[in-house]
C-alpha cells in the first residue's frame, strides 16, 4: 500500500534542509504564515502545519506576537578531530575486542540502567498492541500446525510478501529467491558460510557493527578492513586494491546507515562497487538492515538492484523496524540461494513458525507502510532532539555527523579521549554507552562514542545525557 506524501511535508522538509545546510541560521525569522502561503500560492493551513513540523523536530519555535524563529544550529566540522589516520595499503588484520563485547552485551539486560546505546527500536515506538492481535490471529490461523516445523526457506505467503516489497527497488522477485532466517545476523552467517572456508579472506568495513567482528572470527576467517573517510565514505580504491591484491572470497558490507557511523553508499558508489565484485567474481553480502528508516523523502537504493550475475546477497530483517523479539530476517542470496537454503536447514532446520505467521496477519492489515512513516518521523526527531542536546551539554570540541538515517550518532571527541574510560565511568551512574574502539577492526576510534537516540527524549534520558556531557567533560580536565 502506498503512502501518500502531503504539500506541508515538501515545504517542511525544504525548510529544513535550508536550516541544517546554514541557508536559515540560529535566530533567523521565518516568513509569516500569511507571507509564505502568499508568496507560494498555498494555504495558510499548509505553512501552519509545516511549520508544526518544524517546530515539533526542535528547529523552530513560535513566539507570541512576534512569530516563528530558527532555534537550531548545526554543529561546525572540526577536521582535526574526525580524519582518523587510516591506512593507503591494505592487509589482514586481527580482531581483539571480545572481553569488552561481551561486558557490554551482559548489560544490556540490566534494567537498572538507562542504555544510551542500543541501535534498535524503543518499545514505544512499535505497534504493541496490533502485533499482539496478528499473534493471536496466528495462533488460530495456524492451530495445531503452531507445532510443527516450517518449511527451511520459511513460510511462503511471508516470502512472497517480502518479494513484493522489493518491487520498489525495480526488480523483479519469486518467494523461491528468498530464504528466511532467524534475525539479519544469521543472514549474514549463513551466507559467509555459503561463499567461504575456515582460513578464507573477506572484505568488510573497517567500522561497522561487532557481531559482525565476531561472526567472522568464529568462522575462522582473515579480514581485510575497508576504511571509511569522514566526507567520502567508504574507500572503494581501497577496496579495488584488496580485490587485486588478495585472493578474496567475499564482501560484507552495510550499504545503507552503517553502524555506528551513519553513514551510506552513494547510489554511484553502490554501482561502482556492484562492478568491481562483478568483474572480481566476488560475492557481495549486502547488510541493509537500517534502510527502511530513512529520514528523507525516498529509500536509499541498495547494490541488490545493480545485480545483474546473481553475485549480491542481500540481508535484511524486521528486527529494527517492527518486532525484535520475533527475530525474523532473510537473505535474498541470488546464484547461493540453493547454499544457503540447504545450510539453514543443516544449522536450525528453519525458523519460529509463531513469529512468520504473526507478520503475514500484521501484514494482512496494510498498516505496515504507515507504520515505517510514524517511525522515521519519530526518529528524526528524536536524532534533532538528541543532537541539541549533545551540542548543549557535551565539551565544545566534540565532532557529531547528524545522520540521514538510522538510530544512533556518532560521537567524536579529542584524539587523546578515552572513550572506555567514559563507558566505564558512565557506568558507575548505570549508564551505558558503546565505545567505539568495538566498532573497530583495527583497533582505532578509541576516541568515539555511539549514542543511540531510540528512545523519545524524556526528561530523564536529558538528565543522563546532561551527566554523560559532565563525566565527559571531567575526562577532558583530567588529560
Amino acid at each position: 500500500m502506498k503512502v501518500v506524501h502531503f504539500l506541508y511535508e515538501d515545504i517542511a522538509t525544504h525548510l529544513e534542509e535550508e536550516i541544517l545546510n546554514g541557508v536559515l541560521q540560529l535566530g533567523d525569522k521565518l516568513p509569516s504564515v500569511r507571507m509564505f502561503s502568499k508568496q507560494h500560492n498555498v494555504s495558510a493551513s499548509t505553512i501552519f502545519q509545516a511549520y508544526y513540523t518544524l517546530e515539533s523536530k526542535g528547529l523552530i519555535e513560535a513566539r507570541p506576537k512576534s512569530g516563528y524563529y530558527v532555534i537550531y544550529q548545526p554543529k561546525k566540522f572540526i577536521p582535526s578531530f574526525t580524519d582518523t589516520v587510516v591506512e593507503t595499503t591494505p592487509a589482514i588484520h586481527e580482531l581483539t575486542t571480545d572481553a569488552i563485547i561481551s561486558h557490554i552485551v551482559d548489560l544490556l539486560s540490566a534494567k537498572e540502567y538507562t542504555h544510551l546505546s542500543t541501535a534498535r527500536p524503543d518499545l514505544s515506538l512499535l505497534p504493541t498492541a496490533t502485533l499482539q492481535k496478528s499473534m493471536k490471529a496466528a495462533l488460530t490461523a495456524l492451530g495445531a500446525d503452531i507445532l510443527n516445523y516450517d518449511h527451511p526457506t520459511g513460510n511462503e505467503i511471508l516470502r512472497q510478501l517480502i518479494a513484493g516489497q522489493q518491487i520498489k527497488f525495480g526488480e523483479t522477485f519469486d518467494s523461491k529467491d528468498i530464504v528466511i532466517t532467524s534475525g539479519c545476523t544469521e543472514a549474514l552467517t549463513l551466507c559467509l558460510q555459503a561463499t567461504t572456508q575456515k582460513g578464507d579472506i573477506v572484505i568488510s568495513d573497517s567500522l561497522t557493527y561487532y557481531g559482525i567482528h565476531q561472526i567472522i572470527k568464529n568462522l575462522g576467517l582473515k579480514v581485510i578492513p575497508v576504511p571509511i573517510h569522514t566526507t567520502t565514505g567508504l574507500d572503494l580504491n581501497f577496496l579495488k586494491r584488496s580485490l587485486e591484491r588478495f585472493p578474496v572470497k567475499a564482501c560484507l558490507l552495510t550499504t545503507n546507515f552503517n553502524n555506528p557511523t551513519g553513514m551510506s553508499l552513494t547510489t554511484s558508489q553502490k554501482k561502482k562497487l556492484v562492478k568491481l565484485v562483478t568483474k572480481h567474481e566476488v560475492p557481495l553480502i549486502e547488510d541493509d538492515v537500517y534502510g527502511e528508516l530513512y529520514f528523507g523523502k525516498h529509500r536509499p537504493s541498495t547494490c541488490k538492484q545493480f545485480d545483474t550475475e546473481g553475485l549480491v546477497m542481500y540481508c535484511s530483517s524486521f528486527s529494527k523496524t517492527l518486532a525484535p523479539g520475533f527475530r525474523v530476517g532473510y537473505a535474498i542470496p541470488g546464484k547461493f540461494t540453493a547454499t544457503v537454503t540447504k545450510l539453514k536447514r543443516i544449522h536450525s532446520l528453519g525458523s519460529s513458525t509463531l513469529s512468520q505467521q504473526a507478520l503475514v496477519a500484521f501484514f494482512a492489515k496494510g498498516r505496515y507502510p504507515y507504520h515505517l512513516k510514524r517511525l522515521r518521523q519519530t526518529l528524526h526527531t528524536n536524532m534533532l532532539a538528541y543532537c541539541k542536546c549533545v551540542y548543549t551539554y557535551f565539551p565544545e570540541n566534540i565532532y557529531v555527523t547528524p545522520p540521514s538515517g538510522g538510530y544512533i550518532l556518532w560521537i567524536a571527541f579529542p584524539k587523546y579521549f578515552d572513550s572506555i574510560a567514559l563507558f566505564e565511568a558512565a557506568k558507575e551512574h548505570h549508564l551505558t554507552i558503546a565505545p567505539g574502539q568495538i566498532f573497530s577492526m583495527n583497533d582505532s576510534h578509541k576516541n568515539y562514542i555511539r549514542l543511540s537516540f531510540s528512545k523519545p527524549l524524556t526528561e530523564s534520558i536529558e538528565k543522563a545525557i546532561q551527566l554523560l556531557g559532565e563525566l565527559a567533560k571531567q575526562l577532558i580536565y583530567e588529560n
